[in-house]
């Protein structure tokens, strides 16, 4: 396809985020790209506080809104934003982001260069209190790989990436089995990782993100992850529990545990326990405004869904 053929559906998904989405909708308009090659599809998932009005004041030919019910998930609204667009790559990004004018053009420019799978970087806003916290993400995932360098599946981040439509169709969308956070995106970047596009990182098309979370709301977020969407992860990919080492912890089903592993998974648990847990968290919130070792938070990520997890395969039996 000639580079200049290539257009774009910008699938923005947004809940109870009419300033931001605002925002949003106005830096995508005002994008130095030809406003003739891409298109804005906005998925509403049931907000409360105005955004399906200033919605409805958008001009129907800049802005397309789907208008869902609340609760649905994530993954079923990107679906109805995806199956709405007749363009060549879906840009996928959260409606609490901010981008730069030139968003659309360095996406675009990648996926004229090759057939791929971009992953955009998302920066949590600059923020003192939120300093150790967001330094962490901010330096996660692609960041940690040298430019131009293939990503595994399970760094694809949907809340900016961008894809071409004709591979998610052939992949199967997203699977609306993950209803609430997480898991949803991890899934798909496994399975567009077995299609054989390679996945990029792409420093340079920069969202900044709005939506501050604090850590323990992340904490429990991590938790509620380990209990629904793991489960189904690791049904669908087994090779996930080394991954997000869970093999660490437990065994895979039917798996003969020999006496070393044991130790292992003894010492392991072990780490999870409530007095080592509550030790660092304090240590993550007493110096908040600094920044913190990167194991300090990677121990409480993997302990919240791993302990997620071990909650979910009690209940299950």
């Amino acid at each position: 396809m000639a580079p200049h053929q290539l257009t774009l559906s910008v699938v923005v998904i947004s809940w109870n985020q009419c300033r931001f989405l605002q925002r949003l909708v106005e830096q995508l308009i005002a994008q130095e790209f030809d406003k003739n090659r891409f298109d804005i599809i906005v998925v509403d998932d049931g907000s409360t506080d105005g955004s399906r009005e200033w919605l409805g004041s958008c001009d129907p030919s800049r802005v397309r809104s789907i208008l869902g019910k609340e609760d649905r998930g994530r993954a079923a609204s990107r679906n109805a934003g995806i199956l709405a667009s007749n363009r060549d790559v879906i840009v996928m990004i959260d409606g609490d982001h901010t981008i730069n004018p030139d968003f659309l053009f360095i996406h675009a420019e990648r996926h004229e260069r090759e057939r791929c799978v971009i992953v955009g970087k998302s920066d949590f806003v600059d923020h003192p209190d939120y300093r150790a916290l967001n330094h962490y993400l901010n330096n996660g995932g692609a960041v940690k790989l040298p430019r131009n360098a293939k990503l595994p599946g399970r760094y694809f981040l949907t809340r900016n990436c961008s894809v071409p439509r004709d591979l998610l169709l052939s992949i199967g969308l997203f699977d609306e089995s993950f209803r609430r956070w997480g898991g949803e995106d991890l899934d798909l970047g496994v399975r567009l990782e077995k299609s054989g596009v390679p996945i990029y990182g792409e420093p340079r098309a920069l969202a900044v993100h709005h939506h501050l979370r604090p850590l323990d709301a992340l904490l429990e977020q991590l938790y509620d992850f380990g209990v629904d969407a793991v489960p189904l992860l690791l049904s669908k990919h087994p090779q996930l529990y080394s991954e997000m080492k869970l093999d660490r912890i437990v065994a895979r089903p039917g798996e003969r545990v020999l006496c070393g592993r044991s130790g292992i998974f003894y010492i392991y648990r072990c780490l999870l326990c409530a007095a080592i847990y509550h030790s660092i968290r304090g240590l993550a919130l007493l110096f908040r405004r600094r920044r913190l070792p990167r194991i300090l938070f990677d121990y409480l990520h993997f302990r919240q869904y791993a302990l997620g997890y071990l909650s979910a395969l009690r209940r299950s039996g």
